[in-house]
């Protein structure tokens, strides 16, 4: 029992280390490149990561573009399931579950009968949280980015709003705002590549497709499609700008107010759990007390004790 425990513990301990030090490394380039003031020194990958299949493209987008990050991500995802099959074996030999289900049966009420599914679920319900793990890192990784780029960019289109409005084009507008920011930020290194696009003599249209293909965040995407309809039907990118920064700093507006709305709906649960069983026992306890008291009192009256 106890060596499937210490592999299960060493297996973890190295696997968050090794992830520690690609997280370490990762910060170090990125300040590296900002110390010597390049323009957001990017870690290398092929973009045709995108076309090999659904795991390759939402790796991608989760910032994970290593050639190596598809394979990675199948070689840990095996490895914990072999883990968990094999602690779910020992378990099962050990027959833990077997005595807890027969410990739970013994709960007087039948409550224990309707907790033994539960029980005996529980193996599976271990080996599906550790297959899980790289599917959840992944994504809760995706949504940071996701949430970060939400953030940043009403700041970026209002700087480049008032830049245009000054006359500045908006290429020159994008350098000078990106010159200025932390390079570390998802949303400069996706910009910073749509520079590299334009230097590489692809058309803004082509590039600014190609962005919102990499970032594909719904907010940016619309932001995106704006630009590339002005681009190409002639209109003026300031006029543009400014309606892209009035319509979001609304949406913006109209989002707060909704989770403003919907506070008091999320707060039922938690006073339901937390706050209603004390008032339950402070109102009704004293009640049921001697409610109790009187019920006993009629019982032994009534069998002559």
């Amino acid at each position: 029992m106890i060596v499937p425990i210490l592999v299960f513990a060493v297996t973890t301990g190295f696997m968050l280390w090794g992830w520690q030090l690609y997280l370490v490394r990762v910060k170090i380039i990125k300040r590296l490149a900002e110390s010597e003031g390049s323009k957001a020194e990017v870690e290398p990958f092929r973009e045709d990561l995108l076309d090999k299949g659904r795991v390759s493209t939402w790796l991608f987008r989760a910032g994970f573009r290593q050639n190596e990050a598809v394979a990675i991500y199948y070689a840990s995802t095996s490895v914990l399931c072999l883990l968990g099959l094999g602690l779910m074996f020992q378990l099962s030999q050990q027959g833990i579950f077997v005595v807890a289900s027969e410990m739970v049966s013994s709960i007087p009420g039948g409550v224990g009968n309707v907790l033994i599914p539960f029980v005996l679920a529980t193996p599976w319900f271990l080996f599906a949280v550790l297959t899980l793990v790289p599917t959840l890192i992944v994504r809760s990784v995706r949504r940071n980015r996701v949430k970060k780029i939400e953030q940043e960019l009403p700041l970026l289109l209002d700087l480049l709003t008032t830049l245009a409005q000054a006359g500045i084009g908006f290429d020159s507008a994008l350098d000078k705002i990106l010159s200025v920011q932390k390079q570390s930020h998802p949303l400069v290194q996706e910009l910073r590549l749509f520079q590299y696009d334009n230097l590489a003599g692809r058309s803004r249209v082509e590039s600014l497709r190609r962005l919102m293909r990499r970032v594909h965040v719904p907010m940016f995407s619309t932001f995106i499609s704006a630009i590339v309809q002005a681009e190409q039907t002639g209109t003026g990118m300031g006029v543009t700008l400014k309606n892209q920064s009035a319509e979001m700093r609304s949406r913006r507006r109209e989002k707060a107010s909704a989770a403003a709305l919907s506070v008091p709906t999320m707060l039922v649960l938690p006073m339901v759990i937390g706050f209603m069983p004390g008032i339950f026992i402070i109102l009704l306890g004293p009640m049921l007390f001697e409610a109790f008291g009187v019920l006993d009192q009629s019982f032994r009256g009534a069998l002559g004790q």
